[in-house]
């Protein structure tokens, strides 16, 4: 075992500087200041990203290091981020369930179903970058526990609705506390670990979401059989998993962890010297850097943010078109509501072997945009297969397939977003940008995907065929581009992202 004056020797060994022209004393983009010994070693080394962070660290520690803030971590990030979908999504098996009739959802030429969908994405997309800034200043606990319990007592209001007005105006406001979760959870995951580690665990995270998506339909199949209010099941749904959604906030106020750093206690001082030198030695950011003005202009013209932000309005497209319908487009095939509700959950079972399975590879052999490009080639292939084939057999099988690209690509665009950049405000502005075209994805699906369109869906199998086919264009673009760049910082033309190491990773 390491001892901790020389994990901090380390650390302070790595001099700091992200642009070779600054002057002694002045303050870099990421809120580093220069000293002497940082201007005379400019022109050389500037702080050394190593690509062997863990030298002079003994493996076992650091084994055990991580695996200790991936228990604290990912589990309950887990937790929560899969009763956030479940939450979201269980609008549509409530719906199957009888809502439909009670709500008069079901009622020809009307798109009051649509519109009760797509109402949650709208505060969801606009608070998003607010929420990351309030989680900088108050904590991830207080803020992402916090967040839960508040949709969870809005779960509880929307078993109680008596018209789609009421259930409309209740998922607007889930839309306004769910907006803190899964941009926060991508933000502090990606601050704990250095870039080669964290596409396994944002999959892991996201991949436990998927299992409980699936499952979410037979819960609700279960819950739907219980009458607790005006004996109609459907109510059931919402009002347990309200109660299960207060209860999951709680403990994620006691439990989530912050952000590295001296309140980590978890974790021991040498422990926490580990943790810092890994982030330093392969990034050099572990200071938090504040967020400006200047900053979020200087963000927004990055367009490497926008591009990896339409690939995942692609994927999501996709996802949340399958979440919020698949029943319904099961029913069209010729199962009944109960077999419909039953047979989402194969197809989301499945689902983890590409997106865990996508993820160790993406870590292992650090690749990252073809992964991306062969998972939404999938989902276009699956796509088409279950619109436009005939039999159910081949049918269900699009939808396996359909349902594994998809939720393949989400992962692997979140971890490839947080990868190819460096500052942690750079990180909560990314994670929120790209996670609100994850939004954007969802209204489209409530729009193309209407009662109007059914059962062929026309409109959105097509949009979501010509997204994913963007999102593998896009792939091979970010290849070739990353590429070049890579080559002219090797040759000493360019320094990307503010640092003389730091490569994008392809």
């Amino acid at each position: 075992m390491q001892s901790l004056n020389r994990q901090e020797t380390t650390v302070s060994d790595d001099k700091r500087i992200s642009d070779p022209e600054l002057a002694v004393g002045q303050t870099d983009a990421l809120g580093y200041t220069t000293d002497a010994q940082d201007v005379k070693t400019a022109s050389g080394s500037q702080t050394q990203l190593r690509a062997n962070i863990d030298e002079g660290m003994d493996p076992w520690e650091v084994k055990r290091t991580m695996r200790r803030v991936d228990w604290r971590l990912v589990p309950i990030l887990a937790a929560l981020y899969s009763i956030s979908l479940i939450d979201r999504t269980n609008i549509s098996l409530a719906r199957a369930a009888g809502m439909g009739r009670t709500l008069n959802l079901n009622i020809p030429g009307t798109n009051y179903y649509s519109i009760a969908v797509l109402i949650f994405f709208v505060p969801y997309i606009l608070f998003e970058l607010p929420s990351n800034l309030g989680m900088r200043r108050w904590g991830a606990a207080k803020w992402l526990g916090g967040a839960t319990i508040l949709w969870g007592i809005v779960m509880l209001a929307m078993g109680f609705v008596e018209t789609w007005q009421q259930l409309a105006a209740c998922r607007a406001l889930l839309g306004i506390f769910e907006a803190a979760l899964f941009p926060g959870a991508v933000y502090l995951l990606s601050s704990w670990y250095p870039r080669a580690e964290v596409q396994r665990r944002m999959s892991i995270f996201y991949s436990l979401s998927i299992l409980a998506s699936g499952l979410s339909a037979i819960l609700a199949y279960g819950l739907g059989l219980i009458r607790m209010y005006k004996n109609q099941g459907w109510r059931s749904i919402f009002i347990i998993e309200g109660i299960i959604t207060v209860v999951l906030g709680i403990v994620g106020v006691l439990a989530i962890v912050d952000f590295p750093g001296p309140k980590a206690k978890f974790l021991s001082e040498e422990q926490r010297a580990i943790v810092k030198t890994r982030i330093e030695r392969d990034r050099a950011d572990f200071v938090q850097d504040s967020m400006t003005f200047s900053k979020l202009m200087r963000f927004s013209l990055d367009l490497k943010i926008w591009a990896t932000a339409i690939q995942f309005f692609g994927a999501t497209l996709a996802s949340y078109s399958l979440s919020y319908f698949l029943p319904r487009i099961l029913a069209g095939m010729g199962f009944d509501v109960a077999l419909s509700q039953l047979l989402v959950a194969p197809p989301y079972v499945w689902a983890l072997v590409p997106v865990i399975g996508s993820a160790f590879i993406s870590d292992r052999f650090q690749v990252r945009t073809p992964l991306i490009a062969f998972n939404a080639i999938c989902t276009i292939i699956g796509t088409s297969v279950y619109s436009y084939a005939t039999g159910t057999g081949p049918r269900y099988f699009g939808v396996c397939l359909a349902v594994g690209g998809c939720n393949s690509v989400v992962p692997l665009v979140i971890g490839y977003s947080q990868i190819n950049i460096r500052g942690s405000a750079k990180r909560a502005f990314t994670s929120a940008i790209v996670v609100a075209f994850g939004g954007i994805g969802g209204i489209a699906a409530g729009l193309s995907f209407t009662e109007r369109a059914a059962p062929h869906y026309t409109q959105g199998i097509h949009l979501t065929l010509a997204m994913n086919a963007i999102t593998v264009g896009i792939c091979v673009l970010q290849h070739i581009i990353f590429r070049v760049q890579n080559k002219r910082a090797n040759d000493g033309k360019a320094v990307l992202e503010g640092h003389q190491d730091f490569r994008y990773q392809l």
